[in-house]
């Protein structure tokens, strides 16, 4: 017969001193019902007597951001509108060899464009610091595990000044139309 039990526990769990052995105890530890103390009034939070701790998010959901979401809530970066922390995101860009997948001006390559307005896991700064630091499906290597988080959150600062004034070393616009000089051409 197999028993269930908890290692170093001398009863059912729940506090009610019942011993291992106990035909209660013994149905609780395989999730079949068991001990009538467990989750009574009274007992104290934790493992084994009460209600179960609250859980909370530890991040950020991944994704894109749900309309009405509450913005105190939502992850900020600590480096946003600093311009040595984004100038220091170019550069790592440039270092961690981001321009090898995402173009040298992140205008897309092997990896998808950062400067257009289409992302598939969300434009929020923590979402990009999620794809960033847990990688995503598809080819983006994770590196949390290989840069610390204020790296990381230079790096947001970077990818989200593209496009904008902000912009360090920003590409030469395309011009709009021939100039005038130009060489027509002949048939």
């Amino acid at each position: 017969m197999l028993e269930f039990g908890l290692i170093g526990s001398s009863g059912c769990g729940c506090g009610c001193g019942r011993g291992p052995g106990d035909s209660s105890s013994r149905r609780a530890a395989a999730g079949v019902g068991g001990c009538s103390r467990v989750g009574t009034a009274g007992d104290p939070p934790g493992p084994f007597g009460g209600a179960p701790p609250t859980l909370a998010p530890v991040g950020p959901i991944p994704g894109p951001t749900v309309s009405g979401e509450n913005s105190a809530t939502v992850v900020q970066n600590p480096y946003a509108g600093d311009p040595s922390a984004l100038e220091q995101g170019r550069q790592l860009f440039i270092q961690m060899n981001c321009y090898g997948c995402h173009g040298g001006r992140a205008g897309g390559g092997m990896g998808p464009s950062l400067r257009d307005q289409i992302w598939r896991y969300g434009d929020t700064p923590a979402d990009i610091f999620d794809s960033i630091s847990q990688g995503r499906g598809n080819g983006m290597p994770a590196w949390g595990t290989k840069l610390p988080p204020d790296v990381i959150w230079k790096l947001v600062t970077y990818i989200q000044s593209l496009r904008t004034e902000n912009e360090p070393d920003a590409p030469t616009p395309a011009p709009a139309q021939a100039p005038a000089n130009a060489a027509a051409p002949t048939s």
